[in-house]
């Protein structure tokens, strides 16, 4: 690795979620939808694409936008679109899947076309039945959401899709309660070869089937690995991307278990959400094999909103039989290693953020406690790159950590820029939120962003590293710096 790269894995002022990474000769590209940090809806922006050579996934490039909300005449409101996936097909030619919602029938999944994987894309059409009409809701095939693809080297490809709402109702039709979907498209890659069959259930089907308590509710990815199909979707839970295999493309599909909860839901010491590490909200990703090794991409909330959101990564071990252990999130992440001490971070890399009373499951319109911490930005004069980000609202109670740090035993003082009415103190603690304290800064109220210093003693090796608050009023926390 020849650059740090933190999590998240792109800029503070980049929100990519639903991320799906693919490697095309010697670069793995990112996919996904495009989120605003003031967005008040899911999607709101074009869809951009973010690249990085395999051997330094610190080193992302913005590759530009590859296909605009205007792209598709089917998308009259200019509404944004769904997580979209690509697949080079047997032709060298690279295929965006997507799906718009706001359409006459509906959510649709269309699809684009390009001879570069970060090109222009130029629409190709909608996804259609085998009888040659448009793939809606009302065909009888699912819900059209949230498509993945798998290439097949024969031509075509197949196209995973589905929704296992617990129930219908408002906008969602009965076929959003189906669960999720495969079908075979045809060399046009477009028309459906044959009917679609059923994967992985949805909450309505999941009894008895290996899938109850993580039933499928969105978020189809797939990748072939191993010679096996893992097909990772997002549960019933809501935070959490779980994977089952497959001997073949369409099934038949065995549950395998959690791959990452955006709060470490399930891990040792979390077993309960209202112990989860970070606020909870929707969850969606893909794996990659990216210079021999395997990672899981998803992403993480911001803002103190749904509708803000970042990509995030984790190395994945796959044991000899195929089956993944539950992965922790970190502030490191693609870096593979600990964080090098030294070096200036933005406080936003941080992997655990709680408040006084713990984190949220952000569902609806929730309202978030005065008191609660979240992370948010500010702009510099309308430039978006320039974008400052920063953890705001840390009080009483409230904590924010990292993990992990490569300490060398020659690290003495810690240093942070702040500002704030916080009166009071933050402690630096080992390991733990509930640690040892190694540390002690105080803080005096400042409108100013400002420097804070003081001396620590952290043990040499890989730790993680604790801030909480004391006293009276609220901090806001830019950098911090071990050295």
């Amino acid at each position: 690795m020849q650059h740090v790269v933190t999590n998240p894995y792109l800029p503070g002022w980049e929100y990519i979620p639903d991320g799906e990474p693919h490697v095309f000769d010697g670069r793995v590209y990112v996919y996904g939808s495009h989120d605003a940090p003031d967005g008040t809806a899911y999607c709101p922006g074009d869809y951009v694409c973010w690249s990085a050579p395999i051997d330094d996934l610190g080193a992302w490039t913005f590759e530009g936008v590859v296909w605009r909300k205007s792209d598709d005449p089917a998308n009259a409101d200019l509404a944004g679109y769904g997580a979209p996936d690509v697949c080079r097909g047997a032709d060298g030619k690279y295929y965006l899947f997507y799906f718009c919602m706001a359409t006459l029938d509906g959510p649709i999944i269309s699809v684009a076309v390009c001879d570069d994987p970060a090109g222009r894309y130029r629409y190709l059409g909608p996804v259609c039945t085998p009888d040659g009409k448009r793939f809606t809701a009302a065909s009888g095939y699912g819900l059209p959401f949230d498509p993945a693809v798998l290439a097949c080297k024969d031509g075509g490809c197949w196209l995973y899709y589905g929704f296992g709402a617990k129930k219908s109702g408002g906008r969602l039709p009965s076929a959003a309660t189906e669960g999720s979907f495969v079908v075979r498209l045809s060399d046009d890659m477009r028309s459906m070869a044959g009917a679609p069959v059923r994967l992985a259930p949805g909450y309505l089907q999941a009894n008895g089937t290996g899938f109850e308590g993580h039933a499928f509710f969105e978020a189809s990815s797939i990748r072939e690995l191993d010679g096996r199909y893992y097909f990772v979707y997002s549960s019933e839970v809501g935070h959490e991307l779980c994977w089952a295999t497959m001997p073949a493309p369409d099934g038949p599909v065995t549950y395998g278990g959690v791959l990452v909860s955006n709060g470490d839901v399930g891990l040792p010491g979390h077993e309960t959400e209202d112990k989860a590490v970070m606020d909870l909200g929707n969850n969606h990703g893909g794996m990659a094999r990216i210079a021999g090794r395997d990672y899981i991409f998803y992403h993480r909330h911001t803002h103190g909103a749904q509708h803000a959101r970042q990509g995030c990564a984790e190395p994945l071990l796959i044991s000899a039989d195929g089956s993944i252990e539950q992965v922790e999130i970190t502030s490191c992440g693609l870096n593979g290693a600990a964080l090098p001490c030294g070096r200036v971070y933005p406080a936003s890399i941080c992997c655990h953020l709680v408040g006084p009373h713990g984190a949220v499951h952000y569902r609806g319109d929730l309202e978030i406690a005065s008191d609660h911490p979240v992370i948010d930005q500010e702009i510099d004069a309308g430039c978006v790159t320039s974008a400052r980000t920063y953890v705001a609202n840390l009080c009483r109670g409230a904590s924010v950590g990292y993990k992990y740090l490569a300490f060398t035993g020659t690290e003495h003082a810690l240093r942070c820029e702040v500002r704030g009415t916080l009166c009071g103190a933050v402690e630096v603690r080992v390991d733990a939120p509930g640690g040892p304290v190694v540390g002690r800064i105080s803080c005096e109220p400042s409108v100013d962003w400002h420097e804070i210093a003081a001396p620590i003693e952290m043990p040499a090796g890989d730790h993680a590293a604790y801030l909480s608050i004391e006293g009276e009023g609220s901090l806001d926390l830019s950098t911090l710096c071990f050295k």
